[in-house]
């Protein structure tokens, strides 16, 4: 039995459309400057997934208070091939989780994680 001459060209427009997929929904590397604007008591959850994204996880507790969690990095380590100051980039020295607290009505009550 033969293969069809066009199941090549299918296998790689499938692994292409599968690897699109996965990066959609990719979330971003929250950095501290993105957070230095969100005030507890005053910033909502509309205001901080539209500067920062979709969550990497959204918890719902039974009190209606949400937790939204996002990928953190801080600090530099500057180990860079070239120097920061020459153009070259430096990397962050530290990863963990950032949370971000809502109440019942959207607006947020508490960050935790960001240092």
């Amino acid at each position: 039995m033969t293969r069809p001459k066009t199941a090549p060209f299918a296998t790689a427009a499938l692994a292409t459309m599968l690897f699109l997929t996965a990066c959609s929904d990719s979330p971003v590397m929250v950095e501290p400057d993105k957070i230095a604007g969100f005030e507890p008591g005053k910033t909502n959850q509309t205001e901080i997934v539209a500067a920062l994204g979709k969550p990497l996880e959204i918890i719902t507790q039974a009190d209606g208070t949400k937790i939204d969690q996002y990928p953190y990095a801080h600090g530099e380590s500057g180990s860079g091939i070239v120097p920061a100051f020459l153009g070259g980039s430096s990397h962050p020295s530290t990863y963990g989780m950032i949370s971000f607290t809502y109440g019942p009505s959207g607006v947020l009550k508490e960050i935790n994680g960001a240092k």
